[in-house]
């Protein structure tokens, strides 16, 4: 009985360790998005630079700015709570970021307006209406990604 004991458990941990080795934790560059009270936008990737065993994504845009601004809008209300969600790309499986950083900032002209998120991250749209450009970058070991949309906070 013992013995049978011990071929179940052998098997069972054998087919326990089987199942880590398919994994794949080398994730392509996620997707962002704006959530907003009862909708999600996804920002759109503008300068990235992420490279992994399985994908190398190098893609620049020279004028941000520009390029933002012919984006459709994103209406938003002065003071309006928003977070920022981000999904595996679906060309590549997981979504494993052990390591990442994001920031969030709202440019204007030659202003820049840095956005405090929480660990969470949630942040809140300043009072101060107008048309803005909403730049997010997403950093860990695989490199970095920034997103952009086009925002009018009324």
């Amino acid at each position: 009985m013992k013995l049978f004991f011990k071929l179940c458990a052998g098997l069972l941990l054998a087919f326990a360790l089987t199942g880590c080795f398919g994994e794949d934790y080398d994730v392509g560059v996620p997707t962002a998005h704006l959530d907003l009270d009862l909708t999600s936008v996804q920002l759109t990737e503008a300068n990235v630079s992420w490279k992994t065993a399985s994908e190398d994504v190098q893609q620049k845009i020279e004028d941000v700015e520009e390029f933002a601004a012919s984006l459709d809008e994103i209406i938003v209300f002065s003071g309006q709570k928003s977070y920022l969600n981000f999904k595996e790309n679906e060309n590549n499986g997981g979504d494993i970021w052990t390591d990442q950083k994001i920031t969030a900032a709202l440019l204007q002209d030659d202003k820049r307006i840095e956005l405090d998120l929480d660990d969470s991250r949630e942040f809140q749209f300043p009072k101060t209406r107008g048309h803005y450009i909403l730049e997010v970058v997403f950093t860990n070991s695989a490199g970095s990604a920034q997103y952009v949309g086009n925002v009018v906070i009324k």
